[in-house]
């Protein structure tokens, strides 16, 4: 396995330790849909929330965060329709991102809740199946 890959693995642990203690239900890791894959699919008790989780031991001025990029997004929100085609729930929806940042003095952790959201609306009720359609 790849170092970067063992960092990953490290970070999703952590990330899955911390939503515990927070009171998410983990629901699934590494989920696959066909080519989509989610780091972390959880619940609030209100909300699935699709989470990606990003480790780096370095920055070089690019936060772990900032690696969701466009391409990204588009993979999570198609996998979490397919997921969300498989569960038949109605419970809204939540895209999260959580940072991770490896260094020698311990770790730096950022959860960013609504890291992004589908499409850009403002009254519209974000029901999961609904919601996804209109982006995709």
């Amino acid at each position: 396995m790849a170092i970067q890959q063992e960092h990953g693995k490290v970070g999703e642990y952590l990330a899955v330790k911390w939503l515990s203690r927070q009171g998410y239900e983990i629901h699934s890791l590494n989920w696959r849909g066909g080519h989509q894959e989610i780091d972390i699919i959880a619940t609030d008790g209100r909300k699935w929330i699709f989470i990606e989780v990003k480790t780096k031991t370095f920055t070089n001025f690019l936060q772990p965060e900032n690696s969701v990029n466009s391409d990204k997004r588009k993979n999570l929100i198609l996998g979490a329709r397919k997921f969300l085609s498989k569960v038949n729930d109605n419970k809204q929806i939540r895209f999260d991102v959580i940072s991770i940042l490896l260094v020698p003095y311990g770790v730096q952790m950022t959860h960013f809740k609504d890291a992004f959201f589908p499409i850009q609306t403002t009254n519209f009720r974000r029901n999961s199946s609904r919601f996804l359609r209109h982006y995709i």
